[in-house]
């Protein structure tokens, strides 16, 4: 599992940190990849709160994008992850 936003890597460790993430989290100063992958919001120059699952041969399984307002579903994520384990 990886993390990536377009903060610094000074600003990852330490939110990494603070949070005990057992995963690492890339920075995208450059926007680059999440310009990439249609999350940018150019205006702004930030990205779309988004999660993507992409499973080890680099398949686009699942993802869903949105405004800062949107809530996340860590249990639908889950799900997921736990179906593309199954189907290995």
């Amino acid at each position: 599992m990886l993390a990536i936003s377009g903060d610094s890597p000074a600003c990852h460790a330490a939110f990494a940190a603070a949070r005990k993430f057992p995963f690492p989290l890339l920075s995208d100063l450059h926007r680059s990849v999440i310009d990439a992958y249609g999350v940018l919001d150019a205006d702004r120059n930030v990205a779309w709160r988004s999660t993507f699952v992409i499973d080890r041969d680099g398949v686009l399984r699942w993802g869903q994008a949105g405004d800062r307002q949107m809530v996340r579903d860590g249990a639908e994520i889950l799900r997921v992850l736990e179906l593309i384990g199954r189907l290995r």
